[in-house]
Order: C-alpha cells, then structure tokens, then sequence
C-alpha cells in the first residue's frame, strides 16, 4: 500500500521501519522541518519518497493510501479529519485528541468518510499483554493498579516548543507518558463511569504548564476500582507496573515479565522493536495488523470508538481536581 507519514520526529522513526518491516511503499515524508524529511531518506533509503512541508499539498498531490500521523499531539485531530474527508485510512499516534470538542470532530469525520482510522495504542501488542489478557479471560477482574515511574528534564520539554503546555501538548505526564499505562487499565478491566483524581507540578514549575505528577481512582458502577500514579518526576525511569486481581488469578507485570499467582511465566515469541523499549515494543505488530485488516476489509480492533476512551478518562482526571466526576 502506498503510504505517507507525517511527521519526521522521535516516533517516525518507529513507525517508519515498522512499515518497511510489513512491507508498505512509503511514498512521501511531511515535516514543516524539510531536513528532518531528508535525514529520513538518507537513512531509511527511501530516495523514491517525495518531500514535503505542506502536508495538504502533499494529501492532494501524492493520494496516498494510508497516513501516519506523527506530529504534536495538538495536530492530530485536523490531521486525521483531513485525511478521513478524502476517503486515505490513516494511523494516529497517541493522543488521538486533547479536547472533547476535538473527538467531536473526529467522530463526525469517521461517519462521513469511507476510510479506516486506527489509534496507536501499542501496548496492547506486546507479547506479555496478549498473553495475559487471554490468561485473564472469562475470569472477572476485581481491581487492577498501574504505576509508572519516569524521568523527564528540562532538556526533555525545551526540545520541542509544544511539549509541556496545555494548549498544544493537552497535559503534562498522564495524555503523554502514562496513556498507554491507563490504556492497558480499561483494556483489561473496561471503562469506568467516573473518577476522583489529583494533578501536579512538583519539579518543573516554571518550566512546564502542565502536570509531572498524577494519580487517580477510577469507579466502576458495579463497585469495582482501578487506581493509576504516574510521575515524570524521578531520576531514572523504571519499568511500567500493573497488577490485577481476580476470582482466581493475582497477576504482576513488569515490562516483558509476568507473575501469575506467584510463578513467573514463560511469554512465547517475541515483537519486532525499533525505538525506545520505555515506547513499549508493540508498534510493529500493531502497524502489521493494521494493514491486514485493510486487506482482508476487516474491522481494525483499535478504532476511533475504542482509541477515543482513554482520552475521555484522561479529560475526567483533569476535570476531577480532587471531587469525583462522571467520565463524560
């Protein structure tokens, strides 16, 4: 399938060998920086690619098939709702929106055009993930906990003028490091009807807008709970935690490991991994699987009604300030 990214920072740089790896054509690259575009051909040997700036131009000109959305999270939703009104199926990277009114748009876009949008949550496509929501299956889930314990400087948010405002980023630790974390909660649980939340600043004021630090419970009406904390605001950035509790199954997983009532399991296979492994190490089966359904004229799991979800709770835990709300 012909297909053009957008984008050319840290994350094309997973999506882009991830698509050579299921063997798409990549027909053009769009960054409003045209060097990061040629680095990208000098290094992925895409010399075939065309470049642009003007990623409208580039849309009306190439008609790709298929677009990867890699920019600022503030871009995404006209990004997406541009592609979907010319009928291109296109991957948005995480978040794939900052505001309700932005899902809004993006939901009309969905129902209006004849193309697939798919959400990259990659997480959900690690071995160890998969293979502990099968163990899980057909067994309720009582509680769940995630925990996610991260360093990120000053250096980290002056590297891009978007990073750490509200305006363009949409939040600080939870809509960018911990998403997936919250993600991988509600996939395993379900999504929660409300929340009780508190966000903070604690090492970067003056320097961030946003939150480094969060945590949240999230209620379920039948009683149930799953709790989060994330911070941004540690030294070293430790593995990603998660911890169920069934009927019958506790359940710790710990980057690629898992515990299952006390006994370390062996995790089958493995995923092709480009990027930082804290990334998680899923986005080349997720790319792949995307791409089979498009051409088996499948439903792509990871659509816009289960990718908007996490961003609904993320827009709670803001809301919330410490009283509980509705998940909206």
């Amino acid at each position: 399938m012909k297909v053009a990214v957008i984008g050319i920072g840290c994350i094309a740089q997973v999506h882009i060998p991830s698509l050579l790896h299921c063997g798409q054509e990549i027909v053009a690259l769009c960054d409003c920086e045209r060097e990061k575009c040629e680095k990208a051909v000098q290094k992925y040997g895409l010399e075939k690619s065309r470049i642009y700036t003007d990623y409208i131009r580039m849309l009306d000109e190439v008609k790709p098939e298929s677009v990867h959305v890699c920019t600022p999270h503030y871009l995404h939703a006209e990004m997406v709702c541009a592609c979907l009104k010319r009928n291109i199926n296109v991957i948005c990277e995480k978040p794939l929106a900052i505001s309700l009114e932005q899902l809004g748009e993006i939901e009309k876009a969905v129902k209006e055009s004849s193309a697939t949008l798919g959400v990259c949550h990659q997480r959900r496509y690690e071995m160890v993930m998969q293979e502990m929501k099968r163990c899980l299956a057909g067994d309720e889930i009582l509680t769940g906990n995630g925990n996610l314990c991260w360093s990120r400087n000053e250096a980290y948010y002056r590297s891009g003028e978007w990073r750490g405002t509200v305006a363009q980023e949409g939040g600080g630790v939870m809509i960018n490091q911990a998403l997936h974390t919250l993600d991988l909660l509600l996939w395993f649980m379900g999504m929660p009807s409300a929340v009780v939340a508190n966000t903070a600043n604690n090492t970067l004021q003056g320097v961030i807008e946003v939150e480094d630090t969060a945590s949240a419970i999230f209620y379920f009406d039948d009683g149930k709970r799953f709790v989060i904390n994330a911070t941004n605001g540690c030294n070293y950035s430790f593995h990603v935690s998660l911890q169920f509790m069934s009927k019958t199954k506790n359940v710790t997983i710990v980057g690629e490991t898992a515990i299952v009532n006390g006994e370390a399991q062996k995790i089958a296979g493995e995923n092709p991994f480009y990027g930082k492994a804290e990334w998680g190490v899923g986005h080349a089966k997720l790319i792949d699987h995307f791409y089979e359904c498009l051409a088996k004229g499948e439903k792509f799991p990871i659509d816009f009604y289960e990718g908007q979800k996490v961003v609904r709770l993320i827009l709670a835990m803001y809301e919330s300030k410490s009283k509980k709300v509705e998940v909206k």
